[in-house]
Formats: structure tokens, C-alpha cells, sequence
């Protein structure tokens, strides 16, 4: 697998090289409207409503049976974005956007019950704030950022509710993975075509950032040879894990096939493997790391869209370790603002995982975008 990611960064790379030139004509064009000289400003206040209610079941000690009304994954959102032109291809843009909850009041987890710590009482966290520069030679941001090991290729039509993959043990989780927020980082990211290249440094040191010298890049290449054929790399290095035998790095490799039917109806599948070092979560033991199979498909018609997915991990400890699972859902747009998801996950532990044990979640929530 690893001679297949030093193959397939080759050809990533190469291959826009060769129309790099008309890529920065194409991002010249792009920046047309700012090179007369011309300047002005926008900012745009939007939001993200949410209310679920779910049923989930841990067989752990530490997780029993909980039945609410919550949003502990933060898809409830709300917050300001925009840019101002400053002329000759170049703009300033920024966005700033917070999680709340409506069930609970609490914009973290169900540790803020206890309120041991101030930061787990929260009513709105942050999740983005960045201010950046739009060029003609790509975007930097400055602040705290997604990094591409999260948004690039993120397909669970369930993620940030508790029956996402993530939340099961399916994927990776974290912020070296899929719950990749960045603090005190700087970010930039190229787009020519098809191809985008991101790439984050992370410079904190303080409580819940992310470690100093911190690395992540990401490459994406859509409609690779083939129209609707997708392939994403990326990886996130901790600079703080060091010492022989430890992992410093989650991988990932991610390939997308779109077919388009008759009546705008449209089938997506996708395969993921994660060569993952840095998720206790995922991977117990003294080796809390392994390997991550992820298939799925989505089948999408008019307002409705269903989702299956199946992952398996083999973790580095052994089998007994190992964990696999599913999630099933429905997205059902009501408008074009409001939509409803109806979805179960559940994932098996390995005798040896008695930390996790078996996950299991129901969920029905309401979503509503302005």
C-alpha cells in the first residue's frame, strides 16, 4: 500500500505540472473583476439549525445508554464570512463561525455536565476563525482552520450527527483526522483546474491546539482520466510523537466513482483505506494503531438520499482489537433550506477492545440552513 501512495503522489503531481501554465491563466481570469482597481466589500451572516433526537448504546463501563435531544457533534452553527477586494487580483477574506446547541444549552460534549473545566461549559465554541488573502498563486489563511485530512473527499451524508462513522469507531476521529480543527495555524491552498493542493502548519502550543510544528497536506484530483472518478491523498505528522516503533502520522487514500442515470438521479461509491497512528480512540492497546477499509454508496433522486457504508480496521495489536461496523441513513431535502436525516450506525469491538466495547446509534433530526 505504501508503494501505491508513492506511485499515486507521483502521478498527482505530474500530471497538473504539465497545464500548470493555463491553470494560473485560468486563476488570472478569475481575478479579472479585481485587477481594474476596483474595490469593495461583503460579509454574509449564516447559520445552521439543528435538533436531533437520538438513542445510543456503549457496552463500556464508561457508556451507558442515552436517550436525548443534543448536538454534541456541533452541527448546529452559526457565523460571519466575507471579503474585501483590495484590487490587481488580490482580496482579503475571512469567516468566523461558532457551534451552539439547542437540545442542551451546551455547545460540547456530555462531560459539561460535571462543569470540571470552564471550556466544558461552553454555550458557543469555536469552530472556524481565519482571516486570509485570496492571490493569484493561491489562498492563505491565518487562525483556526479545517485542515484537508478533514474536507477532502468527506462523504458520510451523517457527519456531525451521533450515527456518523466517526462517532462508531468506522474511521479515524481527532485532530489529526476527521475532526481536524486546527488552532493557531496557517494554511494555503492551490487550485489549477481539477487539481487542489492544501497544505496547514500548525504554530500553538496552548490547551487544545494543535502542537507546534505540526504538519498536514492534502491532493485532490477530480474526474481523474475518467469523468466522475475522483482521487484524494492526505496526511496530518504530529511533531510531538517521537521514539522508535511510534507512529507519528495519519494517511489517507481515498477513491470516488459518480454515475450520473436518467432523471438527474446520481450513484456514488467510494473506497478509503487510513494507515492511522494517532487515534486512541480507534486503535487501544500499546500499539493504538492499525490499518481502515471504508466502502460505501450513496444513491441520490430528486430531494432524497440514501447511504450505505461498511468499515473494517486491523489494528497493529492484533485481532482482538480489530473492530467493524455500518451506517444506514437518509438525508430528505423538505426545501431548499430545511432538510430531515433519519440514521443508524452500529460497530463490534474485539475481546480485546473492553475500553470501546460495542457501539450502537439510532438518530432522526431536523436541519434547517439560513
Amino acid at each position: 500500500m505504501k508503494k501505491l501512495y508513492t506511485y499515486f503522489l507521483l502521478g498527482l503531481v505530474a500530471l497538473p505540472i504539465a497545464g500548470f501554465t493555463g491553470g494560473m491563466i485560468a486563476s488570472e481570469k478569475a481575478h479579472a473583476a479585481t485587477k481594474s482597481g476596483k474595490k469593495g466589500s461583503s460579509a454574509n451572516f449564516y447559520g445552521r439549525l439543528w435538533v436531533q433526537y437520538d438513542n445510543a448504546d456503549a457496552s463500556s463501563s464508561n457508556n451507558q445508554k442515552i436517550q436525548s435531544v443534543r448536538d454534541n457533534e456541533g452541527m448546529g452553527r452559526f457565523g460571519l464570512k466575507g471579503k474585501s477586494l483590495v484590487g490587481n487580483g488580490y482580496a482579503l477574506n475571512y469567516k468566523v463561525e461558532y457551534a451552539i446547541d439547542l437540545g442542551d444549552g451546551t455547545s460540547t460534549s456530555d462531560s459539561s455536565t460535571s462543569c470540571n473545566d470552564a471550556r466544558d461549559c461552553r454555550t458557543f465554541s469555536l469552530k472556524q476563525g481565519w482571516l486570509g488573502m485570496l492571490t493569484p498563486f493561491g489562498q492563505f489563511k491565518i487562525g483556526s482552520v479545517e485542515s484537508p485530512y478533514k474536507f477532502m473527499a468527506k462523504h458520510d451524508i451523517l457527519h456531525d450527527t451521533i450515527s456518523q462513522a466517526r462517532d462508531t469507531r468506522m474511521i479515524s476521529q481527532g485532530s489529526m483526522s476527521h475532526s481536524s480543527y486546527w488552532r493557531e495555524s496557517i494554511y494555503y491552498e492551490l487550485k489549477s483546474g481539477d487539481f487542489k493542493f492544501a497544505a496547514i502548519y500548525g504554530l500553538g502550543e496552548q490547551y487544545n491546539t494543535v502542537t507546534n510544528k505540526d504538519t498536514g497536506i492534502g491532493i485532490e484530483y477530480k474526474n481523474f482520466f475518467i469523468p466522475g472518478f475522483d482521487v484524494v491523498y492526505a496526511r496530518n505528522k504530529d511533531n510531538s510523537v517521537t521514539g522508535a516503533g511510534n507512529q507519528n502520522y495519519n494517511e489517507k487514500f481515498t477513491l470516488t466513482k459518480t454515475f450520473k442515470l436518467e432523471g438527474k438521479r446520481k450513484v456514488k461509491v467510494w473506497y478509503m483505506n487510513e494507515d492511522v497512528g494517532l487515534d486512541s480512540k480507534l486503535f487501544t492497546g500499546g500499539n493504538a494503531d492499525g490499518e481502515v477499509d471504508w466502502y460505501g454508496i450513496q444513491y441520490k433522486s430528486g430531494p432524497m438520499t440514501l447511504q450505505y457504508s461498511y468499515g473494517e480496521s486491523n489494528a497493529s495489536e492484533g485481532s482482538t482489537y480489530d473492530r467493524d461496523g455500518y451506517n444506514i441513513g437518509m438525508q430528505y431535502k423538505l426545501s431548499k433550506s430545511s432538510r430531515v436525516y433519519i440514521g443508524h450506525s452500529s460497530s463490534d469491538a474485539g475481546s480485546g477492545d473492553g475500553s470501546n466495547g460495542d457501539i450502537s446509534s439510532t438518530m432522526i433530526g431536523l436541519r434547517h440552513d439560513f
